[in-house]
């Protein structure tokens, strides 16, 4: 092997390996410390994502979503809770993704004088979440959420309608 050949399979060599690294996910199992302030209590909202302008459980104004569903949301148990954190801490693997990002279920967090410490909002269509602060990993054990969610009694359904009838029925009073 010459002096040239050496090099550009060197070369290859590097970026293979720069770009695979680029690739890789985090590895599953992985922890993340969240919510970064301690927390007293958990409420699980249910709403109508596109009631609002935005599509996210706050507003810019600080205001909750209009399209909240379920009035002051459902209190989870502690039991409930001990469940969750590990379900929207530990990464899992990549599950399927859609880029829609519609929103129809938030926990909140808040401290002992009920002041909001960080929330996570997320989206069962897509698999995707975000978290305020952010901090929560990427791929989140959603099944386990979407579990608690049902035993807490929070409505969950498929596709966007389900949870615009939801909204409009509540608006009626029904």
């Amino acid at each position: 092997m010459n002096r040239s050949s050496f090099f550009r399979l060197a070369a290859g060599s590097l970026a293979a390996a720069a770009l695979s690294s680029c690739a890789s996910a985090p590895v599953s199992g992985t922890s993340t410390a969240w919510p970064p302030a301690k927390f007293a209590s958990v409420r699980a909202f249910v709403y109508d994502c596109d009631a609002d302008a935005t599509r996210h459980f706050f507003q810019k104004n600080g205001a909750m979503a209009r399209g909240i569903i379920n009035g002051p949301g459902v209190l989870l148990t502690p039991s409930q809770v001990q469940r969750l954190i590990p379900a929207l801490t530990t990464e899992t693997p990549r599950d399927h993704r859609t880029a829609c990002f519609l929103p129809h279920h938030a926990f909140v967090f808040y401290d002992a004088a009920g002041r909001v410490v960080a929330h996570t909002e997320v989206c069962f269509t897509c698999t995707i979440q975000q978290s305020f602060p952010a901090g929560l990993p990427g791929h989140i054990h959603f099944q386990s959420v979407w579990d608690i969610l049902r035993e807490a009694g929070v409505p969950c359904g498929d596709g966007s309608q389900f949870y615009k009838d939801l909204f409009k029925a509540k608006q009626a009073g029904r």
